[in-house]
């Protein structure tokens, strides 16, 4: 499949996405505003990130069925998200988290390998 890359961008992108928004959101504090928000360099890359991603799923849907190409993102984004924010906000998974993470990536997996 000629799309792996733009594939593994968007989860890559999105995954981004969210971290850098978390960032920006820890770092808000008070009240939230429009002009807190639009004045947060981790909120504006998180955004930056979220556009990218989109442009990027635009051009995998022209090549992908989108009973693959979303379940694949979001589950990469997913697993990428988990990995950022446990190396690097030191958040946790429990065992049942973790285990519930992989079955979403064997699902994905099953619905990938499934196809000729």
């Amino acid at each position: 499949m000629q799309n792996l890359l733009p594939l593994f961008l968007c989860a890559v992108f999105s995954a981004l996405a969210s971290f850098f928004l978390k960032i920006g959101a820890q770092s808000l504090t008070g009240s939230i505003t429009i002009q807190g928000m639009l004045s947060n360099a981790m909120i504006w890359l998180g955004g930056i990130f979220y556009v990218t991603a989109f442009m990027a799923y635009v051009f995998v849907l022209r090549g992908t069925p989108l009973t693959l190409a979303q379940p694949i993102i979001t589950a990469g984004a997913s697993l990428l998200t988990v990995i950022l924010a446990t190396l690097f906000l030191k958040e946790s998974m429990n065992l049942i988290n973790m285990l519930g993470l992989m079955s979403v990536i064997l699902g994905v997996f099953l619905l990938f390998s499934g196809r000729g």
